[in-house]
């Protein structure tokens, strides 16, 4: 049984690199946050999601190992090699996209999501993602 199903967090800080980067590029984020209370065993899951009118894609790009959330300061640091957009049609991939790093608890529900949108663009190299921290 969960006693307190509103476990704040406050995020202080987002910083993603490289950035801009090609589409695929790998990808370095960074969150710090506070949290009011423990949040024992839980995991941060990184997403991008491709939402277009005839396509939307949630694109798994990794997952930190179950740790511990201590009452009070926190950082996040996660690394990816790149994000695979394979099965995603090149065509729904020249949009804004949604760059997602949830915090989930124990039992996986989501605690909170820390959203960036991501304007991509063409440019002669190809697709290039610019990601924006929601606290811009």
């Amino acid at each position: 049984a969960r006693l307190d199903m509103t476990t704040p967090v406050d995020v202080s800080r987002v910083a993603v690199s490289p950035n801009p980067a090609p589409l695929g590029a790998e990808v370095n984020l960074e969150i710090d946050y506070a949290c009011a209370s423990p949040i024992p065993n839980a995991r941060w899951v990184v997403q991008y999601t491709v939402d277009m009118t005839a396509t939307r894609a949630v694109l798994e790009v990794g997952a930190s190992e179950p740790l511990t959330c201590d009452a009070g300061a926190n950082a996040f640091v996660f690394h990816a090699d790149g994000i695979d957009f394979a099965g995603v049609k090149k065509s729904a991939l020249d949009n804004v996209g949604v760059l997602t790093a949830t915090l989930r608890d124990a039992d996986g529900n989501d605690v909170h999501s820390v959203v960036c949108v991501t304007q991509v663009i063409k440019t002669p190299e190809g697709l290039t993602r610019r990601v924006i921290s929601p606290l811009e």
